[in-house]
């Protein structure tokens, strides 16, 4: 635990960082899928309906988050310094941190729809790498760029739901 804070308390962004979200789901789900195939795991929890709403739901809620970033002409890239702008509007009125949101609702899907323990570890991991490494990194340079505009957002929207 104590690398994982080490890693947040960085100005320079980790490797971790620099590999965006949607790359780590995937890169999870394909890991967990493997394996389960290895080992020939059976379901533990599952119910595929809910799983496929969950993913469609997951993606389509990261994809309009994506849009609203890109009509603001903000960075996308987790790892950057650059920035133009704090988005506070579309999905970033109820999360400052949409996309990635969207992406653990993905995971949970898959989870739902594979429902081996495996692959249940994959939103938990995902949560983990972007509550513990990612976004305490992107915050802070939002603090430096922006200041008290980020802080009052901040206090008004909370980083998950």
């Amino acid at each position: 635990m104590a690398k994982i804070e080490t890693l947040a308390a960085t100005s320079k962004p980790s490797w971790i960082v620099q590999i965006p979200t949607p790359l780590w789901l995937i890169g999870l789900v394909i890991l967990a899928l493997g394996v389960n195939v290895l080992l020939q795991t059976s379901a533990v929890v599952q119910h595929r309906l809910t799983g496929e709403i969950l993913i469609v739901a997951g993606f389509a809620f990261s994809i309009w988050a994506a849009v609203t970033f890109r009509m603001h002409r903000a960075q996308l890239k987790p790892s950057s310094d650059a920035h133009t702008t704090v988005v506070a509007s579309g999905p970033f009125l109820v999360s400052r941190n949409p996309m990635y949101l969207g992406n653990v609702v993905t995971g949970i899907g898959a989870a739902l729809v594979a429902g081996t323990w495996l692959m249940w570890a994959v939103p938990l991991v995902l949560f983990l790498l972007d509550h513990f490494v990612i976004i305490p990194f992107e915050e802070r340079s939002m603090e430096r760029t922006f200041g008290a505009a980020f802080s009052a957002y901040k206090n008004r929207v909370r980083r998950w739901v």
